[in-house]
């Protein structure tokens, strides 16, 4: 049975909840006359919130630095292996001593249990989940459990490696500490957990600024302690082209800012690795038709010519297209070109997705264009959104004659482009603050769908924006909605565009404030409803502690300080 607390180890962990010198995570009111709303975390609070859980009262000591070990019945799974090493003593307990406190069993070590058969696992990458596994493919059932009056374990059960990283992120949450001692507890749980929506993704935008590859890394990390799963690397645009192609070096030779400010292929699969070790995915973008006047640099002759004066191909039309814009649909060089080059990428990628773009297409230049007027009278084509479907259903068929997946902008739906229903449509437009009627045609269409309208975290607001994207959900919004549309709702990304981000700042723009979308997309529906959200600003808090206390430079989301976090990374920085 359970340990149960004697009444002064009760008030000890009662106080440790909700008094300011016990607590990881304290928020202050901004104002005397405006108290805060909501209730506080204990401390070990999971992030996001589970499926299902029980927290008993009881709790166990961690007996000192060592005392964690990790044991599974999958022997050499390199995955496991790293993720052992990386929820090391320095992760949970930083540099501080530990200390097993008296009265209390100790915690002896956590056991991962998998299925026979999947060791095959351990050298794969993750992906999408189908359909019928996706109960299963993150699913895991932690149990932290008293075996004698003297010890505690734990263990992991799930079905996949990639769910027994889930549960071990959730065990790492579990441990806290007391902050006026060496004393780490971990609470007596038993929790069952799997997440809403396959599909939970941050877009990094490494065009308009370059980011280096150390803090793509920190921003992968914070990403699995969030259970995100998805990095979508925007990787070119018009701004600057920092993927080194093998096949068309003078991409980057001519299209990157700097030669050391690129990408090798080599450098993008080492990012794709570190990112498989923390089950996370990384589907590259390169953007097209759009979004491609770099390329004019070392390849002019695959962007349209402009006619801004109506007579000189070439010429401008201020606020209206540049000299030269949009790939040009009417070239076969332009449509070998891009075989080739997406050749190239799709043996750099390890997912079965590439995303295609597609987004923002405007017909401007087409329409000053006489080679464009008469590539239309050619295909009997009366409408420029046919000249964008001519390159856009081209395009995405050389892509799956490759072997990959589109997934691309909902723009073309939105212009009336045809598009198999194999396609998968990233949704971000809205109008105003309206982004349900875009979502609602999408799935009226019936495409499968991610969504990102109301997550841009690069848009900076004063105050809770959080609480924004934490009431903005997928189904909830859309009053209209059947059952048979809600199954094809993927999830969702979490998007920055770096206009105004750079390594300087991109890392505290995201966290902690995408935890709020990592757990609208994780956590049960039932457990989402908007009278929640004044507890979860206590237990968002509770996370950028953690965050904090791992070397993640998260960003404050109200008045407040972490405790002891505060103080021993203070103590570290003066070193």
């Amino acid at each position: 049975m359970p340990l149960k607390l004697e009444p002064i180890q009760l008030a000890f962990l009662v106080c440790s909840f909700f008094i300011v010198d016990f607590s990881d995570a304290y928020l202050a009111p901004i104002a005397a006359r405006l108290p805060l709303k909501g209730t506080p975390s204990p401390p070990g609070t999971p992030w996001p919130e589970p499926m299902s859980a029980n927290f008993s009262i009881s709790i166990a000591t961690i007996g000192n630095r060592d005392s964690i070990t990790f044991t599974s019945n999958l022997n050499n799974c390199s995955i496991l292996n790293s993720a052992f090493n990386r929820y090391s003593p320095d992760l949970i307990f930083r540099d501080l001593p530990v200390e097993s406190a008296s009265g209390y069993p100790v915690f002896a070590g956590i056991e991962i249990i998998l299925p026979s058969g999947i060791e095959n696992q351990c050298g794969e990458y993750p992906r999408l989940a189908l359909e019928e596994e996706r109960d299963t493919y993150e699913k895991y059932e932690l149990r932290v459990e008293q075996d004698s009056d003297s010890t505690v374990t734990a263990k992991i059960q799930a079905w996949t490696v990639w769910g027994a990283l889930r549960g071990l992120e959730t065990f790492s949450q579990l441990i806290w500490q007391n902050g006026t001692s060496n004393n780490f507890f971990i609470n007596i749980s038993q929790i069952v957990d799997s997440p809403r929506y396959p599909h939970r993704g941050f877009m990094i935008d490494t065009a308009r600024h370059y980011v280096d590859i150390p803090v793509i890394e920190t921003i992968l990390e914070a990403m699995s302690y969030t259970k995100l799963n998805v990095l979508h690397w925007h990787i070119v645009d018009d701004q600057s082209f920092p993927f080194v192609s093998k096949t068309f070096p003078e991409l980057s030779a001519k299209g990157a800012y700097l030669p050391e400010l690129t990408y090798e292929p080599e450098e993008v699969q080492d990012i794709i690795n570190y990112a498989r070790d923390r089950g996370i995915r990384v589907i590259l973008e390169f953007d097209t038709p759009g979004h491609t006047h770099v390329y004019r640099k070392s390849f002019p002759q695959l962007l349209t010519p402009c006619y801004g004066d109506g007579v000189n191909p070439g010429t401008p039309s201020p606020d209206k297209h540049a000299a030269y814009e949009i790939l040009d649909p009417t070239k076969e060089f332009t449509y070998s070109f891009m075989k080739q080059l997406f050749t190239e990428i799709k043996n750099v990628t390890k997912d079965e997705f590439i995303h295609l773009g597609m987004d923002e297409v405007y017909y401007s230049c087409w329409q000053s264009s006489p080679e464009i007027t008469a590539f239309m009278e050619q295909n009997n084509y009366t409408e420029y959104s046919q000249v964008q479907e001519h390159y856009t259903l081209r395009h995405l068929d050389m892509v799956k004659s490759l072997g990959a997946k589109p997934l691309i902008w909902h723009d073309p739906l939105e212009f009336g482009v045809n598009l198999d229903k194999d396609i998968v449509l990233q949704v971000w437009k809205k109008n105003g603050s309206d982004w349900a009627p875009y979502l609602q045609h999408a799935l009226d269409e019936g495409y499968q769908v991610i969504l990102s309208s109301p997550w841009y975290l690069n848009y900076i607001a004063y105050g809770e924006t959080w609480r924004e994207y934490y009431e903005s959900d997928p189904v909830l919004s859309l009053p209209n909605i059947t059952e048979d549309q809600e199954k094809l709702i993927l999830g969702g990304e979490a998007c920055v565009w770096a206009e105004y981000a750079d390594p300087t700042n991109l890392v505290q723009r995201v966290f902690p404030y995408i935890g709020a979308i990592a757990e609208r997309l994780w956590s049960p529906i039932s457990t989402l409803d908007k009278n929640r959200t004044d507890d979860a600003m206590h237990r968002l808090d509770q996370h950028r502690c953690r965050l904090l206390w791992r070397g993640i430079p998260a960003q404050p989301i109200f008045n407040g300080y972490c405790f002891p976090q505060e103080k021993s990374i203070r103590r570290s920085s003066k070193k």
